[in-house]
């Protein structure tokens, strides 16, 4: 089954995975953090764009973001629609629209995976079962590469709206708080912190 067929409802079923809604962020001191000139001009040459496609959100605004945190982070690796397929599960596979692993200079993505991005074109809550199957086909990727790394996050987004998730345990907790693009030093504060936690 692609990660795309996935309710919570078939979680629940095949991995007793739960989900719920709170606040990720509200009583941590987040950081905002200021866009490099170079991001700036980045979104700022997508005024004149046509961005009707879940494809164009992607590649014109979506990736300039996490290359920006990258860029702060060069520990880090981004993969862009890299197959994050489960051994010897069939219900696990697809492609994921961004895979963060906290590993350098590496080819293909290789545990730690911490956190994964997947791109909507309407509604960022079309993205969230999708979004929690991968999170937790991340864990037993590190799982099974010696990396246990229990806490996953991600995000899902049409570009402007911005939703993140956290599976811990059997819990995927959907964070109540949206975040917007035009706040973008609060959002690029967000996933620092998240970045952070990998250090």
């Amino acid at each position: 089954m692609a990660y795309s067929d996935f309710t919570f409802g078939k979680l629940k079923k095949l991995y007793n995975i739960e989900q719920t809604e709170t606040y990720l962020f509200k009583h941590l001191a987040i950081v905002h953090i200021n866009p490099s000139l170079r991001l700036e001009e980045d979104l700022q040459d997508t005024e004149d764009m046509p961005l009707y496609t879940e494809k164009s959100k992607s590649e014109i605004i979506i990736y300039p973001i996490i290359r920006e945190l990258k860029k702060k982070n060069p520990f880090i690796t981004v993969f862009s629609g890299y197959s994050l397929n489960i051994e010897g599960n069939k219900e696990l596979n697809g492609n994921p629209d961004f895979i963060i692993s906290a590993k350098q200079g590496i080819a293909e993505p290789r545990s730690p995976i911490f956190c994964l991005f997947e791109s909507k074109n309407k509604a960022p809550d079309e993205g969230f079962a999708q979004c929690a199957a991968e999170m937790y086909a991340a864990r037993l990727f590190n799982q099974e590469n010696n990396e246990p790394y229990e806490t996953i996050y991600g995000a899902v987004t049409n570009a402007y709206d911005w939703v993140f998730l956290k599976l811990e345990g059997n819990t995927v907790y959907i964070d109540k708080e949206r975040y917007f693009l035009n706040e973008l030093p609060k959002l690029l504060g967000i996933l620092q912190f998240i970045v952070n936690q990998y250090k």
